[in-house]
């Protein structure tokens, strides 16, 4: 049996909502870190690759130009780099105390780890060529979702952040 994307989909669903039950306040760091990454590898990736091309006789371009890398591959790596530093150096950025207590906190953490796995699955595929991306599109109805509705994506988190946020006074 092979596997499809909405079974590969599933699997990092899965993870980023135990992700997101087992480390409180991480999760709502990795959401909002997936947001930076996602404009960073947005804008940066293309000219990352294309400087690094420019470079006749570079070691490098000949990694580029043979086709081991492409601006997906850069785009991609540069996504998951500054997710990785937003995410082990942004801990101190929230409060544990600001997610709650109780059952709804759980509820609340499980949404988040969920929204991350979706946003950040839709922004790598945001990055795919479009030729590729109609492949996976064409086979997978999870990957139509999160390319059809990439917009609520984007703006699914915040919404659930002002509601789980809206009894809670800061101190």
């Amino acid at each position: 049996m092979v596997p499809t994307w909405d079974l590969v989909l599933l699997v990092f669903g899965g993870a980023s909502v135990v992700y997101g039950l087992m480390l409180r306040e991480r999760v709502v760091v990795t959401l909002l870190g997936a947001y930076a990454a996602m404009i960073v590898a947005d804008r940066w990736g293309e000219s990352i690759y294309r400087m690094v091309t420019d470079q006749s006789g570079a070691v490098l371009n000949e990694q580029f130009v043979s086709g081991n890398i492409s601006v997906f591959t850069v785009q991609v790596v540069l996504f998951a780099i500054v997710l990785l530093i937003v995410a082990l150096k942004g801990g101190i950025l929230i409060h544990p105390d600001s997610l709650g207590s109780g059952f709804m906190s759980y509820g609340a953490l499980a949404m988040y780890g969920l929204l991350s796995a979706v946003l950040i699955a839709s922004a790598v595929l945001s990055f795919l060529p479009a030729d590729q991306l109609q492949v996976i599109y064409d086979h997978s109805r999870s990957a139509k979702y999160l390319v059809d509705y990439q917009t609520w994506i984007l703006i699914a988190p915040m919404v659930v952040m002002l509601i789980s946020g809206w009894g809670h006074k800061a101190e």
